[in-house]
């Protein structure tokens, strides 16, 4: 079995998965719908998950999000990163967890300071494509710095 699906089962076998309620938050204050339709919400997810095939009513949601239930299913789970086009193991490998919070940081700094607005234009995918190039540029200036 692949580490992170072993990670799942460890994770599931327990208490549940922890931190969901707030990593479950952060996607959804992060990251816009695709065509400048605004911030997802409970309704829009379960939508977008039951067109995905994976039904699951609002109020399960909303329990997840407010911490009230903590073990949804691994379908569930997989359909949930879709929607927000993060990686799965976002939710239970914590390696994946730092790398995806780091890239939803930058987001989060680049509309603080003004200099670019993101108002849902671009999709999930647009976004890894912008993080990427910043993370491009980044590494660049360091060479330039003599660092690496």
């Amino acid at each position: 079995m692949h580490s992170v699906g072993r990670e799942y089962h460890r994770i599931m076998d327990s208490a549940g998965i922890p931190d969901l309620a707030n990593k479950l938050q952060r996607l959804f204050r992060t990251i816009p719908q695709p065509d400048g339709r605004g911030w997802y919400t409970n309704e829009v997810v379960v939508r977008e998950l039951a067109a995905g095939g994976v039904p699951v009513t609002v109020q399960h949601l909303s329990n997840l999000r407010n911490g009230r239930r903590d073990n949804p299913s691994a379908r569930l789970l997989a359909g949930i990163a879709k929607v927000f086009g993060v990686p799965v193991g976002y939710f239970f490998d914590s390696a994946e967890e730092k790398r995806v919070n780091e890239d939803l940081e930058t987001l989060s700094q680049l509309r603080r300071m003004g200099g670019l607005r993101l108002r849902g234009d671009l999709d999930a995918e647009g976004l890894v494509q912008l993080l990427g190039a910043l993370k491009e540029i980044q590494r660049m200036e360091g060479k330039g710095n003599g660092e690496d």
